[in-house]
């Protein structure tokens, strides 16, 4: 089982989706459901066994637009485990080629997700 290094290197936020995505790879199409997104990667919940560094395609169901389509390699794979592992089952994903459309996009829902919640954060004071 190949698990995510501790220390974070993302580069760009994310915001937690539940989103059906399409990974496209050499064995085929498997259906899977975004966890959560950012402009330059994933998580995938799914149990698919992926080898890090494996190159595929990802179709992205995001809501009221047309799939976003992907180029993207597996950072990491833990495919083997229990719903109480951490982290669970599934794949995290670096997006390797991305349309500046679709980046964009990813970068409006970040955007618009942290807004609301520093919204909420100022009116609670």
């Amino acid at each position: 089982m190949n698990t995510p290094a501790v220390s974070e290197k993302r580069s760009h936020s994310r915001v937690e989706v539940s989103w059906p995505v399409v990974l496209l790879t050499s064995q085929g199409a498997t259906v899977a459901e975004t966890k959560n997104i950012g402009a330059s990667g994933a998580f995938i919940l799914c149990r698919a066994q992926l080898r890090p560094k494996e190159k595929l395609r990802v179709f992205v169901m995001a809501p009221n637009r047309n799939s976003l389509n992907i180029s993207a390699e597996v950072a990491w794979s833990n495919p083997l485990c229990s719903e109480e592992d951490r982290p669970p089952c599934g794949v995290g994903l670096r997006f390797t080629s991305i349309s500046p459309a679709d980046r964009q996009y990813l970068r409006d829902i970040i955007a618009v997700h942290y807004g609301r919640k520093i919204k909420r954060m100022a009116e609670k004071k």
